[in-house]
């Protein structure tokens, strides 16, 4: 699962032109389901200039470039680093850090007009050899067991010594990954996240981190599966101990990724500029077929969730544009409503707790519903309402974590029996699409504290906002579609006679359109639902 990167350092006019050269309209994007046209049309405007997602950045001129080619147009000669993006702040702060470490001291550099280091250069250039010998002093320097710095193996290891940090600065996002094997490999992540039914997301903890909060869970039995480990530890520092001798001093490959990869001599530090999370979208040879894979964050759709989505999104990204990452206080995946209330979080802190609550939480969580608020959505309220106050400890707040989110999968298993049989009309009553007739703005927001003095709400109707709701929809029901499938039911489903008697009983008043008396039946069947995950309290 891919992290949201948020960047403002693009132009909007360029990404606007690429659009109209492939001969797409802004309801023709839509209309691929990639971006709503609202919010594309923000993309574009010039002032202020909206935050997106990087790799929404790259799906968009990916789809440019191929719709330019099916309207018989030229090829896009549009590139999205050197064109569309242009270089982060805190990324050209690292490359004058760089060159004025001691490290780095009488390396042979030289600045453009704007007065930035010329980062990339070629061994074959003047200024290429000049650093080539740069390298090759470095290499004694260190007793490596080589002639030359050139040897296979020997730049990564050379550059990696001469590091002054250790932690590389993307120069297109701004963010800071180490420069070593410490990462668990996206392949990895997938398998861990299935294991555990979690959300982990790719470069954001590094292995022995996600070792020390899965070690609170099963003490790492599935993890050491997952990453072919066979050792026995009695304690959790033998397993960090031994995680980063054999995975990350040893470059476990396979299993482990450095948070960015070497390109020396090219590149002045020996590393490429863009750090390995953000790879597939800036590497031009990899950007078409891994993109593919992204997903953009639907969990709002996916998860039937109550709450005003779209001013809980506008939030979202007030904290994100701040480098701040926002913590759902109540997990959509367990349940809870998509509402415009978060806690400023780091992102690595934010991906640790993933979908588990804290006793703080369910105390918050009472305490807005106290006020009135809604915090839980429709059919997770049963399961909420029989034990949230049972929550006595983190430990009770992580059992309740555990058991509202195999409700949920309960749930959307339930639901997609009704769809099957044909009752769409009666599950729409249960979405919120009126939401995407408003837009919001927060007057004097403050990312430490998510706090707002003021927020403008400001009605918008038309065609592109009945597509959101009919893209909404249409997203809703195909996770319906997909819990139809015996593999996503599989060690899901419950194992009750009595819940299956009446999942046939509603089926009834459904065929006769007698929507009020299927509620109530609805509603005992989440009832029920809620009284078997209790059992397990």
């Amino acid at each position: 699962m891919r992290k949201e990167i948020l960047i403002t350092n693009y132009y909007p006019e360029k990404l606007k032109e690429a659009r109209e050269l492939s001969g797409l309209s802004i309801e023709d994007v839509e209309n691929e389901g990639l971006v709503d046209a609202e919010q594309l049309s923000l993309f574009e405007t010039d002032n202020p200039i909206t935050p997106i997602d990087i790799f929404l950045l790259g799906l968009l001129l990916n789809l440019y470039e191929d719709k330019a080619i099916e309207n018989g147009k030229d090829k896009l000669d549009i590139s999205l680093t050197s064109d569309i993006m242009y270089p982060h702040p805190n990324g050209l702060q690292y490359q004058k850090d760089i060159v004025n470490s001691n490290n780095f001291k009488g390396f042979p550099y030289t600045t453009n007009a704007q007065g930035n280091i010329n980062w990339m250069t070629t061994i074959k250039t003047p200024q290429g050899k000049a650093r080539m010998e740069f390298w090759q002093e470095k290499l004694i320097s260190f007793n490596l067991e080589a002639t030359n710095v050139m040897e296979a193996g020997f730049r990564q290891k050379v550059a990696f010594l001469n590091h002054p940090t250790k932690q590389h600065v993307c120069l297109f996002t701004g963010q800071t990954l180490f420069i070593d094997y410490r990462y668990p490999a996206p392949s990895r992540i997938d398998l861990i996240n299935k294991s555990y039914d979690e959300a982990f997301k790719y470069y954001d903890l590094d292995i022995l981190q996600l070792a020390s909060v899965l070690y609170e869970i099963d003490e790492c039995k599935l993890f050491c599966e997952v990453f072919n480990i066979s050792i026995d530890f009695k304690e959790l520092p033998e397993l960090i101990d031994y995680l980063q001798e054999e995975y990350i001093n040893k470059e476990k490959r396979g299993y482990v990724s450095p948070g960015v990869m070497s390109n020396s001599p090219d590149r002045l530090d020996g590393f490429h500029s863009y750090n390995s999370d953000v790879r597939d979208v800036c590497d031009t040879g990899r950007r078409k077929e891994n993109l593919r894979r992204y997903t953009q964050d639907r969990r709002v759709y996916e998860k039937w969730s109550d709450g005003d989505w779209k001013m809980a999104d506008r939030l979202y990204a007030e904290f994100v544009k701040n480098g701040v990452s926002p913590d759902h206080i109540g997990p959509m995946s367990l349940g809870f409503a998509h509402r415009p209330k978060f806690h400023p979080m780091t992102s690595k802190e934010n991906s640790s707790k993933g979908n588990r609550m804290t006793l703080n939480d369910v105390k918050v969580l009472i305490a807005d519903e106290d006020k009135g608020e809604t915090v839980v959505s429709w059919h997770s309220k049963f399961i909420w309402d029989k034990l949230k106050n049972k929550v006595k400890v983190d430990e009770d707040a992580l059992l309740l974590s555990s058991l509202m989110r195999k409700n949920l999968h309960h749930v959307l298993i339930l639901l997609s029996i009704i769809y099957e049989k044909g009752h769409q009309k009666f599950l729409e009553g249960y979405l919120n699409p009126e939401y995407s007739f408003y837009d919001y703005k927060f007057e004097g927001f403050n990312p430490m504290t998510g706090e707002y003095k003021n927020v403008i709400r400001k009605e918008v109707t038309g065609k592109n906002q009945q597509n959101n709701v009919e893209r909404y929809f249409r997203i809703a029901f195909d996770t319906l579609v997909e819990y139809m499938t015996k593999e996503n039911r599989k060690g899901k489903i419950w194992n009750s006679e009595e819940i299956d008697k009446e999942i046939e009983l509603i089926l009834e008043p459904l065929a006769s359109k007698k929507y009020d008396e299927a509620k109530d039946q609805l509603n005992k069947i989440l009832s029920l639902l809620a009284d078997l995950a209790a059992s397990n309290w």
